[in-house]
C-alpha cells in the first residue's frame, strides 16, 4: 500500500439572504461563496449556482492535489 499524503481540507462560508423585488415578485435567495482557503469570493443569485461554485472548487483541489502527487511521484512516467 501506498503512501498517501491527506489532501487539504476545503473551508467554505455560505451566507443565504432573501432578496424582495416588489411587492408583485416573490424575491429570491441570494448568497455568498467565501472559500477560506483562496480567500476568494462570489455573490450568486441562486443556491444552485452557489452549490456549483463549491463543487467546482473542490474538484479543482482534488484535481490540483493529483497533479502534484503524480509529479512528486518518481515511478510516475509519461508513455
Amino acid at each position: 500500500m501506498g503512501a498517501h499524503r491527506p489532501s487539504l481540507d476545503q473551508v467554505f462560508i455560505l451566507r443565504f439572504w432573501r432578496e424582495e423585488a416588489d411587492t408583485s415578485d416573490q424575491g429570491h435567495w441570494r448568497v455568498m461563496v467565501r472559500n477560506i482557503n483562496t480567500r476568494h469570493r462570489d455573490v450568486v443569485d441562486d443556491v444552485q449556482r452557489a452549490f456549483a461554485i463549491v463543487a467546482g472548487s473542490l474538484n479543482e483541489a482534488v484535481g490540483n492535489d493529483e497533479s502534484r502527487s503524480a509529479v512528486d511521484d518518481p515511478t510516475t512516467s509519461d508513455l
